[in-house]
C-alpha cells in the first residue's frame, strides 16, 4: 500500500513496539496521547506474527505511512532497529530510539537517520547494553538520554514524554521549513524553489540567471533560533550576512522563505552561489539557524538541520 501525500495527515508518528510486546504497550500508550495532544495522529501496527526484524521492517514499508507536514517513527528494542531500518524508504522529519535493539547479530546494520534523532536509554538494561546506544550516538551525533531505568524504561515516562516532547517540536518546525517556499530574485527573473522537489525550470534559472555553477544554499539570518522578532530587529542582522558574505567574495542574490500557511512572515534571505563544502551550514549556525536550504543543479533541493 502507498500513501498518497495528498491524503496523508499533516503530521502522523508511527510506533514499532518491541520483540515480545504489543502495539499498545505502556510505553506506546502514553506517547500516542501526547503526540496526539500535539495535533498528530498516531499508528502502531501490530508485529507480533514475526520475531524477524527483516518481517517487520517489511511489514512497515508495506504500509509507507506518510505526512504533509511531519512524519515521526519511534521504535522500542526491536522496533528501534526496525524504525531505523524504514527512514531511508519513509524519510521521517524526526527518530526516537528506545532502548533500541542495535549491533546485534544478524541485524546490526545502522543506516543513517534524520538528522532529529534522539535515543533514549536505561543504565540498568539488561537486554541490550547501554554501549550499543553510546555507540550509536557518538556516531550520528544523536541526542542521548540514559536514565535510570531497565529495558522497559516504564519507570521513568515524565522524562521519557519530556524527550518525546522536545523531539516533536522539532519535527514539526523541520516540517514547516520542507513546505515552505523559497522565493529568488535574480536578474530578469524572479522565481521559486521548493525542498525535496527538482525543477527543471528553476534549475536552469539557477545557473543562467543565478551565476551557480555547481551548488548553492539559501541561508536567513532573520528570527535566530526559530522565535520571531519584528523586522527591525532582523534588519541588521540580514545587512550583517550580506557582508558577510560579500567579503568571502561569493557571489549572491536576494531570496525569501514563504510560509504557504501564512502564519509565519517572509524571511529575508540570500541565495549563495557555490558556497564551499561546509561554509553555508556554518555562516546559519553563526546566526543561530535551526536550519538552510542546500542545492546542486540537478538535484532536488534539500533542508539541513543544523541543531
Amino acid at each position: 500500500m502507498v500513501q498518497r501525500l495528498d491524503t496523508a495527515p499533516q503530521n502522523l508518528v508511527v510506533f514499532a513496539h518491541g520483540k515480545e510486546s504489543g502495539p499498545w504497550g505502556t510505553k506506546i500508550t502514553h506517547l500516542a496521547a501526547i503526540a496526539r495532544r500535539r495535533g498528530f495522529e498516531v499508528m502502531s501496527p501490530d508485529y507480533s506474527q514475526s520475531h524477524d526484524p527483516r518481517v517487520r521492517i517489511a511489514q512497515l514499508l508495506e504500509l509507507a505511512p506518510a505526512a504533509r507536514q511531519a512524519l515521526v517513527l519511534v521504535g522500542s528494542s526491536m522496533g528501534g532497529y526496525v524504525s531505523l531500518q524504514a527512514c531511508a524508504a519513509l524519510r521521517p522529519q524526526a527518530l526516537l530510539l528506545m532502548a533500541p535493539a542495535l549491533y546485534f547479530p544478524d541485524y546490526d546494520e545502522d543506516p543513517p537517520p534524520p538528522a532529529i534523532n534522539a535515543i533514549v536509554h536505561g543504565w540498568h538494561d539488561d537486554v541490550v547494553p547501554v554501549e550499543r546506544a553510546l555507540r550509536y550516538a557518538a556516531k550520528y551525533r544523536a541526542t542521548l538520554q540514559v536514565l535510570n531505568a531497565g529495558h522497559t524504561l516504564n519507570n521513568q515516562l515524565t522524562p521519557l514524554a519530556r524527550i518525546f516532547e522536545n523531539l516533536l517540536d522539532d519535527a514539526l518546525l523541520a516540517g514547516a521549513y520542507r513546505l515552505a517556499r523559497y522565493g529568488i530574485t535574480a536578474p530578469n527573473s524572479e522565481f521559486a524553489v521548493s525542498i525535496d522537489r527538482l525543477d527543471s525550470i528553476a534549475d536552469a534559472r539557477l545557473q543562467n540567471n543565478c551565476g551557480v555553477q555547481h551548488n548553492w544554499a539559501i541561508v536567513t539570518a532573520c528570527n535566530p533560533a526559530g522565535a520571531a522578532q519584528s523586522a527591525a530587529l532582523n534588519a541588521p542582522l540580514i545587512a550583517a550576512l550580506r557582508e558577510q558574505v560579500a567579503a568571502a567574495g561569493l557571489r549572491f542574490h536576494p531570496a525569501a522563505g514563504h510560509d504557504p500557511a501564512g502564519q509565519w512572515p517572509a524571511e529575508t534571505s540570500l541565495l549563495i552561489c557555490d558556497p564551499p563544502s561546509g561554509w553555508a551550514e556554518t555562516l546559519g549556525r553563526e546566526f543561530d539557524q535551526n536550519a538552510i536550504v542546500r542545492g546542486q543543479l540537478g538535484q532536488a533541493p534539500e533542508l539541513v538541520w543544523l541543531r
